[in-house]
């Protein structure tokens, strides 16, 4: 699913060193940034950024407060169908 997501990310920028540069921001960055807000948004949905989703597939201990492998593989999976559909569009468009 990594793969898909940043063969959608290449191909919306059609660059692949930006794709490399794009694609590992939104898995690190929002996890950063979320340990920042209070516990209680962390809480909330801090499970459902791509970096905490993607872990809970490989993790053999789960805590309280993740999704589990099924379910963070889908959540994973969502952000990779939302980048190559956006991809798709953006080529329909681009290249008509």
């Amino acid at each position: 699913m990594l793969g898909l997501f940043g063969l959608g990310l290449g191909a919306i920028i059609r660059s692949s060193v930006g794709a490399s540069l794009f694609c590992s921001g939104p898995l690190f960055v929002p996890s950063d940034i979320m340990s920042l807000l209070p516990a209680s948004w962390q809480d909330t949905a801090g499970h459902y950024l791509p970096m905490n989703a993607g872990e809970t597939i490989y993790t053999v201990q789960h805590q309280a407060h993740t999704l589990q492998p099924w379910a963070g593989f889908g959540v994973f999976s969502l952000y990779a169908a939302a980048a190559l559909a956006t991809d798709f569009m953006l080529i329909n468009h681009r290249d008509a």
